[in-house]
């Protein structure tokens, strides 16, 4: 706490969110705006379906995206409920475009805190965060659904891993594209990395940073689905319904 204070007192940390000053005990964004973020609460929502013997979430939330393109989906869930270019919005900007990958972590940490009482993710046997191509990681010098899966891992003690998925084919960011096209932008983007047999019959969770159409993360859920045996479920910190 003592370095934390001398550390602050050289080179003040702010909450990208108000602006404001982060005291010590406060992380990557103050206790007043994290009370403030816009929670999805899905987590709290689902109820079992004895026909399917399957999860029902209510009518327009985040896991209805993938019904139709991935039946086999187990559960998904998005932690905030994500509205570009808002105050709220500069949390992802930071650890997306700003290179603060400790904001992602604890970001990741805080939402699996939150998230956990529910049971999401007591069946989870692996993380794995949809993976950037090469060209965009050495750009970018990280991945931030890696930063995300690692604070999930810190409070979960789930494994991430990062060689099961390859982003094989360069595709247009999903932001330039229509939502129409998207599906087709990522259809062959993704493969099985060389260690991707050892999803064989394990229950992996798919974790992305922010999700809009789903085409993105569904086309990474597919390739995992190809190793016999294999569960997915997805995790997003934001879903962009509107």
């Amino acid at each position: 706490m003592l370095l934390r204070s001398i550390l602050d007192f050289i080179l003040p940390r702010y909450c990208p969110v108000c602006k404001g000053r982060l005291m010590v005990e406060e992380k990557a964004v103050c206790e007043k705006c994290l009370a403030d973020l816009p929670r999805t609460r899905q987590w709290l929502l689902p109820i079992s379906d004895p026909q399917e013997g399957k999860k029902v979430f209510e009518e327009g939330c985040f896991p209805k995206l993938f019904w139709t393109r991935l039946p086999e989906l187990q559960k998904a869930v998005a932690f905030l409920d994500f509205r570009p270019k808002s105050e709220i919005a500069e949390i992802v900007y930071d650890f997306k475009y700003r290179n603060m990958k400790n904001t992602a972590v604890e970001m990741g940490r805080l939402a699996a805190e939150e998230i956990s009482p529910s049971g999401f993710f007591d069946d989870i046997d692996i993380l794995v965060p949809v993976p950037l191509t090469k060209s965009r990681f050495r750009q970018r010098g990280y991945n931030q659904s890696e930063r995300l899966a690692y604070g999930i891992s810190l409070h979960t003690g789930i494994p991430v891993e990062t060689h099961y998925i390859i982003r094989k084919a360069f595709t247009k960011s999903q932001t330039s594209v229509s939502k129409i096209d998207r599906p087709d932008n990522v259809m062959e983007a993704f493969c099985l990395g060389k260690r991707g047999h050892e999803m064989r019959g394990k229950h992996i969770l798919i974790i992305d940073d922010v999700v809009t159409t789903g085409a993105t993360t569904a086309a990474c859920a597919r390739v995992v689905l190809q190793e016999p045996e294999t569960k997915v479920s997805i995790f997003a910190f934001g879903h962009t319904s509107h």
